[in-house]
């Protein structure tokens, strides 16, 4: 078998259907999918006893156009495909194709790609070319992808499962361009690419005004754990986010866990569409379970349709509340019927003894309560509701209530994200919309008492209104993006922030003697080129105007300076003009428009240090044969580690006198990767800093 050091995938269309007989797989897609014998696939998220055992990379045997088939052990059956998806490697050789299939086969141009990872949010442009020397008769290859395919490129040989270590971009197809070629009988194919963090303009964010939701029918839809806190099973997804209030109320105990219920209470987690936590504190089990009366009897010797309900522990549920009866027996199939049913209202009284005891009223009496019209306990189970609390208009905004903290803000957003998209696998597989790992904000900064309401938009709109909103009050600079392993990442990055040590692969010098292959010290690499601008003009646009004023609220005072701001003066500036509106909503205007223009001067007017380097060439070590994409860093005072990737949001150790750049950590902004004509040697250009050396504060201080 012929290989590539890399490997580059392109889905191809949903699977309908995948089945095991002995070694052979069979898998079937929901349309043509462009496969070819010989082809190499890579198969995820394949579930079930027999489903797992499918995942995998293999090299298939086509025998339909919607029907492949590879061998591999495992379980012989059905797997379930509900998040399943399969993709094509395009770097594989020719050489590995059927030789019949080979005209039919894709394959890249290496000089012609290029991709880029971004770390500010943004997106940058990618792409490559795929030559088909034959259109088969199901049409040309991209008339049967998927709309908006993701694409990966990973440095894994040809038939390797991709480690997610090892991935160095991911995003999707923006536009296709096509052409015949020399022959006429086949395509060459443009294929332009959104990188990953083009996704943060496709989630929207917003408050949902949602009905009252009831638990799962199953029993235990409440769970209390060891932290005090209960997760609750919706029947229906529930529309939460993180720090929605919430009244919980007709929870059955029985149990002797404590009360489940509460007037107000907030949602702290959002695990999935249908499940929330809230923090309650009581003994560890579950509420909302079936709970077996101690003793059920007629009301009184004269009621006709009354029934007294006993219970060994407290039932903690109130007045309003509802209940369902359910297998429950009597002598007659007229009293069984009036037994199992939901009593609410009139119906369910409470009798006040302990709290143990509930008195039902059947829909009719009964006329002979003779010895044998008799009955049999069975389970009582609370009709259990979350009502949401607040106001009804949320679905137009995203609300941060005042105090909240900027982790729990941004989680809140990302949480709102997940409750609509948890199951949404295409977008899954791009971004984990319910990892917050990587999203720490400042801990003690939160918004202040009159909190923040931006109206509903995408995902990246609500995170810059947030970075406004916190950076206005720390005066500190954040960055947010998605990482290669598709985590939203939010973070400050002021000078302060720096590691202690650089967890780039290199570290870049421009003097002395590099050493590449070292594992045992940071690794040091002399660049192809490094170059730096300075941007000066930036700076000296120092004018704030609000645009427009809240009729209904007092003035709001005028920024217009740095000193308006909270700033040091910057003596000998020249001030330019610029309108500025707040885009973000509060009660109070004037601390939403300290918050903009703090923030405005911050981000937006700074004098910015740009660095660009380029890495050509190879080591003699088996990590950095094809280029210097990975070397050895240091994590200790004398321990060092592989890293694999040159990714944004490193920090990269440079020093670089002649052009003035002390040595130090610069953060790694944007990475652009290509081949060099004709081989698989890598070329990688790295942005790095695109931030100020110093505060603004020490900046706008300084005289002209």
């Amino acid at each position: 078998m012929a290989t590539a050091p890399f490997s580059l995938y392109v889905d191809i269309p949903s699977v309908a259907s995948a089945s095991r007989t002995a070694s052979t797989v069979t898998i079937t897609t929901s349309a043509d999918n462009s496969l070819v014998t010989g082809q190499w696939v890579q198969v995820e998220g394949m579930t079930g006893t027999a489903g797992t055992s499918m995942n995998g990379v293999y090299q298939v045997t086509v025998t339909s156009s919607t029907v492949f088939t590879y061998t591999a052990a495992g379980t012989a059956g059905s797997g379930t495909v509900t998040t399943a998806v399969v993709s094509q490697d395009l770097f594989n050789p020719l050489i590995n194709y059927a030789s019949a299939s080979r005209q039919a086969a894709l394959y890249v141009d290496l000089g012609s790609i290029g991709m880029s990872a971004t770390g500010d949010g943004s997106s940058s442009s990618m792409g490559f070319q795929v030559m088909q020397d034959d259109t088969p008769a199901a049409g040309p290859w991209f008339g049967l992808i998927p709309d908006e395919a993701r694409v990966r490129l990973y440095f894994e040989d040809t038939g390797t499962a991709p480690a997610d270590a090892d991935l160095y971009f991911i995003g999707t197809i923006s536009s296709i361009d096509a052409q015949l070629n020399g022959s006429g009988q086949g395509t060459i194919t443009t294929v332009s690419i959104s990188e990953v963090n083009a996704v943060l303009d496709k989630l929207v964010v917003f408050g949902k005004a949602i009905s009252a939701k009831t638990p799962t029918a199953a029993a235990g839809g409440f769970v209390r754990t060891g932290t005090n806190t209960v997760t609750v099973t919706t029947d229906t997804a529930h529309g939460y986010g993180i720090g929605q209030a919430v009244k919980i109320t007709g929870v059955i105990n029985g149990l002797a866990t404590g009360d489940f219920n509460t007037e107000s209470t907030t949602v702290a987690s959002v695990p999935s569409d249908d499940t929330f936590t809230y923090s309650n504190s009581g003994t560890n089990g579950s509420g909302d379970v079936g709970v077996t009366p101690s003793a059920m009897a007629w009301y009184t010797t004269k009621t006709l349709n009354q029934i007294l309900l006993t219970f060994t522990n407290a039932h903690e549920l109130k007045a309003g509340d509802a209940i369902t009866l359910s297998g429950f027996t009597a002598s007659t199939p007229a009293l069984e019927n009036l037994l199992n049913q939901t009593f609410s209202g009139t119906n369910m009284k409470l009798d006040g003894t302990g709290g143990k005891k509930i008195i039902i009223t059947l829909a009719s009496k009964i006329a002979d309560r003779s010895p044998e019209k008799t009955f049999t306990r069975g389970t009582v189970r609370g009709n259990a509701v979350i009502t949401p609390l607040g106001a009804a208009t949320a679905q137009q905004n995203f609300t941060v209530p005042g105090g909240k903290s900027e982790d729990a803000a941004v989680q809140s957003a990302l949480s709102t994200v997940n409750t609509w998209k948890s199951k949404d696998y295409a977008i899954q597989r791009l971004v984990s919309t319910s990892t917050t790992t990587k999203i720490v904000g400042a801990g003690s900064n939160s918004v202040n008492s009159t909190g923040i309401t931006v109206p509903a938009g995408s995902l990246r709109s609500i995170l810059d209104s947030l970075v406004e909103a916190y950076g206005g009050q720390d005066k500190k600079e954040r960055r947010y993006y998605i990482d290669l392993n598709r985590r939203l990442n939010y973070a400050l990055v002021d000078p302060t922030a720096k590691p202690t040590y650089a967890d780039a692969p290199y570290k870049i010098i421009t003097t002395g003697t590099q050493n590449t292959d070292t594992t045992s010290a940071a690794a040091t690499l002399i660049p192809y080129s490094l170059s730096v601008s300075y941007d000066h003009g930036t700076v000296k646009s120092a004018l704030f105007n609000v645009s427009a004023e809240s009729t209904t609220v007092a003035p709001v005072s005028k920024i217009v300076n740095y000193v308006d701001a909270g700033y040091t003066a910057r003596a000998n500036a020249p001030v330019f003009d610029d309108v500025v509106s707040y885009p973000t909503a509060s009660t109070s205007p004037a601390d939403s428009v300290k918050r903009a223009a703090a923030s405005y001067f911050l981000e937006r007017r700074l004098p910015i240090l740009t660095g660009t380097l380029v890495l050509r060439g190879a080591g003699a070590a088996a990590f950095n044969k094809y280029g210097f994409s990975s070397g050895y860093y240091q994590t200790g005072a004398s321990s060092f580690a592989l890293q694999n990737r040159w990714e944004p949001g490193q920090w990269m150790s440079l020093s670089c006198p002649e052009l003035g750049l002390a040595t130090g950590l610069y953060r790694v902004e944007q990475v652009d990767w290509s081949l060099e004509p004709g081989a698989f040697m890598q070329v990688i250009t790295i942005t790095f800093n695109r931030k100020n050396y110093n505060t603004l504060s020490a900046q706008v201080a300084r005289g002209k």
